[in-house]
């Protein structure tokens, strides 16, 4: 099923050039980036609690070209930043970056809308025990529902559109601090 699919295609895909080696950018964001997993870093909780001035990204250490940005008001829906490395003529780097929502709540999505089906099915089994015209007022708010799921996710999606240009003007900001402390 691709009903969910238009949902977690990438925001933006655009190319950045950079002084840093891949391996360079790696350390560097593994050094600069909070883990993912801590989460009482000063760092993050003033970017949670809005006292941050920009976006503050944080980082696997496993794989640092995968950065979470943290803000305010934290949309589900709101875009990583997928990095891939390709060298380039001289000692440059071009980092091709994709902001797109990382898929971990696709199957989610799934088990509400069958969640939906199977509530709409059961519900016009016993409603039709009961009264005949119970079925279509189960299949009704089935359907509502589902509609309800997908008004949802096209708010989510308009609020993570939203926040793309801020994410790559931080991203940018970063990417250049970084250069200049490693040179």
């Amino acid at each position: 099923m691709k009903i969910f699919d238009k949902y977690f295609q990438p925001y933006a895909e655009y190319c950045l050039r950079t002084t840093l080696s891949e391996e360079e950018l790696k350390e560097a964001l593994a050094q600069e980036c909070p883990a993912t997993s801590d989460v009482l870093s000063w760092k993050v909780i003033k970017a949670a609690m809005g006292l941050s001035k920009t976006i503050v990204f944080s980082c696997d250490p496993d794989d640092p070209l995968h950065l979470h940005p943290i803000k305010t008001y934290r949309n589900t829906f709101i875009g990583d930043l997928f990095i891939r490395c390709e060298k380039a003529a001289g000692e440059e780097t071009i980092l091709h970056i994709s902001i797109a929502q990382s898929g971990k709540y696709k199957w989610l999505l799934y088990a509400i809308g069958f969640f939906a089906l199977f509530w709409g099915v059961a519900a016009s089994v016993a409603a039709s025990v009961v009264i005949w015209w119970g079925i279509f007022l189960s299949v009704y708010l089935s359907v509502v529902f589902i509609g309800l799921l997908f008004i949802v996710l096209e708010c989510c999606r308009a609020m993570a559109m939203d926040e793309v240009p801020q994410i790559r003007q931080d991203f940018e900001i970063l990417l250049r601090t970084l250069e200049r402390k490693s040179h």
